[in-house]
């Protein structure tokens, strides 16, 4: 795979548009660095493990195979996840510059980073809501009685059942217009078959009619449902209220930036765990719980035969860990220079991998539980997403013997944690991206937050409706799906066929004195590439219309989903014509080989660094007397393209890639 250096560049220099930054590349003003590197490690862990380790992974482990899941999704983790962690934190660390202006190094491909922004910009704010969710739920945990934990509020329905009930005995017929339960037998002589027949009724109602009075908490009370997502309704008013306590909180997080960000991480990433540990004891020592996890971890290997396993694996290996949305590249700019990032990518990879199975563990030992105490099979009490978070874990928490507001409390509590952390850095994200490109706004970063903080509350107050559940699962399924994989795609190319394999090992050599060794070259060049490739046409050639539960969305609702995925895409084109535009001079050609040059801007933040990375592209060459870190990316690349074709020339049977390599 050739790069855009290596086709024989002009000598003669084009100026590409790059406001706001000085030839001389001061450190960017203001910026701050974490206190310890523990204090990023812990940043990137929390910002990886969210909700999405405790009710994606494990659903999709037992939906997919069992065991047999664990193979595809660590293969996965090894040959894409992790080249492309690496591959973020050393491009954000190497520049110390957020998502947006980090793309000095292709100014063509700022689109990108644009289109970074806005997914990440979109996750805030439906983000935000889920918090809400949690911290509603926490609320009403330090009742007495949990409320979910009967069918006597009056957001219950005659369909309300509750799990200590006996069916047939509880059952009113008056209140179904002495419409017979299917199947009971009520008396000696009365039984009730399906068809209803024997006794000569035509009809009955079935016992999966019923609902549990965690469901109808969640979707009466909590959302106040409506029927479907064009009758949207008006606010609820304590989703209101529990979405302004979460921006509160982030805004706390984020007043003093990086530096108390970096402290509080110290207690976000780290009780949940101890959390996770009290849940896995109590769960473990629960009547069912083995079968629990003897049905999360039995393989099926028939299922590796299939390809939406494996994409399946990608998928979740991209959203866990949560590259593509330009908040890695953002903490990483936050580091030292040496600092071993190398060395950060397999710790958070492996804490990751462990939380997921880890989580996995406590979720399926209870769920084991729930299911011998229903007499029926673990995977019919299983579900994914909001479903597992709000209807099933507070169904297993009333089914928790002692003290119930407890284990519920407990429970909120860590699902608050991990959402607020996997938030404020995403907020961090958003805020370092718009200071990078305006520096005289860091003097007013607290203003700046409050009114980030502020203007995403707005936005977010439409998802709190009776039907902002639709609104938000349209956007989750389609703003964070195939535009993050796109923009993932489209990274990896940028980085390694136009900059360069060759110039970022360089960089990487400069910041952590060794260069990245074969396996992440061949990742990066082919493996990670194809990888995502595939996902994105397997996602496609699967592609089924938007659902929500059993609500089939109509055509204008699937716009909405359309619309809030093509925002971001759309700026990756627009991004490519307003850099031609700007930069264009002399013929079409030399221009487009000018904006895919880094600008004279690109480089590392201190004087010394650059200084040090201009001497290793000298001696790399061989050739050059005296040579600038500026000139490096032009000239300098150009001579290195020419002294690496005599190199191939003088010795033919040289492959190209292996060279590279």
């Amino acid at each position: 795979m050739c790069h855009l250096s290596s086709l024989g560049m002009p000598k003669q220099r084009y100026h590409v548009n790059d406001d706001s930054v000085s030839l001389d590349k001061p450190k960017p003003h203001g910026r701050g660095t974490w206190g310890h590197s523990s204090e990023f490690v812990l940043s990137c862990i929390g910002y990886s493990i969210g909700l999405g380790n405790l009710w994606r992974w494990p659903y999709l482990c037992y939906a997919n195979g069992g065991g047999a899941f664990l193979l595809p999704y660590w293969i996965m983790v090894i040959t894409v996840g992790l080249p492309v962690y690496f591959l973020e934190l050393s491009f954000g660390q190497f520049a110390s510059l957020g998502a947006t202006k980090i793309w000095r190094i292709a100014p063509f491909w700022k689109g990108i980073g644009v289109a970074m922004f806005i997914v990440s910009l979109i996750t805030c704010i439906y983000y935000a809501i889920i918090v809400a969710y949690a911290i509603y739920y926490l609320y009403h945990s330090f009742a007495a009685k949990l409320p979910w934990d009967s069918c006597d509020n009056h957001w219950n329905t005659k369909y309300c059942l509750h799990h200590s009930s006996n069916l047939s005995a509880s059952y009113n017929a008056s209140l179904f217009d002495d419409v017979p339960l299917c199947g009971a037998r009520f008396n000696e002589t009365m039984l009730v078959f399906d068809d209803g027949n024997e006794t000569g009724y035509t009809d009955c109602v079935e016992s999966s009619e019923f609902d549990s009075p965690s469901m109808e908490f969640w979707e009466n009370h909590v959302l106040a449902l409506s029927s479907g997502i064009d009758e949207l309704g008006m606010p609820q008013m304590h989703l209101v209220l529990s979405l302004l306590v979460t921006w509160v909180l982030v805004c706390l997080t984020l007043v003093k930036g990086i530096k108390s960000t970096g402290k509080i991480v110290y207690f976000t990433a780290t009780v949940p765990y101890l959390i996770l540990t009290i849940l896995l004891v109590r769960g473990v020592t629960l009547p069912g719980s083995l079968q629990g996890v003897l049905y999360l971890f039995t393989p099926s290997w028939r299922s590796l035969r299939e390809p939406r396993v494996w994409a399946a694996a990608a998928n979740q290996v991209f959203y866990s860990l949560g590259v593509g949305f330009g908040g890695l590249m953002t903490m990483a700019s936050y580091n030292k220079f040496r600092n071993d990032c190398h060395r950060d990518t397999l710790i958070v990879a492996c804490v990751d991998t462990f939380t997921s199975l880890y989580g996995g563990l406590v979720i399926f030992s209870i769920l084991g539980f729930m299911a011998e105490e229903r007499g029926v099979h673990v995977g019919d009490v299983a579900s994914s997403g909001s479903g597992l978070a709000f209807i099933v874990y507070p169904e297993v928490v009333i089914r928790m013997p002692y003290v119930k507001p407890l284990w519920s409390c407990l429970f909120f509590i860590m699902l608050v944690l991990l959402g607020v952390e996997t938030l404020f850095t995403t907020m961090e994200t958003l805020l370092t991206a718009i200071v990078d490109e305006m520096p005289h706004l860091y003097q007013h970063k607290l203003r700046l937050t409050l009114l980030a903080c502020t203007v995403l509350f707005a936005a977010a107050i439409p998802l709190t409706c009776n039907g902002g559940q639709y609104l938000l699962s349209l956007i989750d399924e389609y703003a964070a799906g195939f535009s993050l994989l796109f923009l993932t795609f489209l990274e990896l190319v940028v980085i390694v066929a136009v900059y360069g394999i060759r110039r970022f090992s360089l960089d990487i050599k400069c910041m952590l004195g060794f260069q990245p060794c074969v396996f992440w070259k061949v990742c990066w060049l082919f493996v990670s590439p194809a990888a995502v490739a595939f996902i994105i046409v397997f996602s496609c050639l699967e592609y089924h219309p938007p659902t929500y539960g059993d609500y089939h969305f109509p055509a204008a609702g699937a716009a909405i989903g359309w619309l809030s995925m093509t925002v971001s895409l759309v700026c990756v084109p627009t991004g490519m014509v307003v850099q031609f535009v700007r930069s264009y001079k002399g013929s079409c050609l030399e221009t487009l080989r000018a904006v895919n040059r880094p600008t004279e801007a690109w480089g590392p933040a201190e004087a010394s660094d650059r200084a040090r990375r201009a001497s290793m592209n000298k001696g790399a060459i061989g050739e050059m007397t005296t040579c600038s870190f500026e000139t490096q990316v032009t000239e300098c690349e150009d001579n290195a393209a020419d002294a690496t074709s005599r190199d191939s020339d003088s010795s033919p049977s040289r492959s190209t890639i292996f060279s590279v390599l």
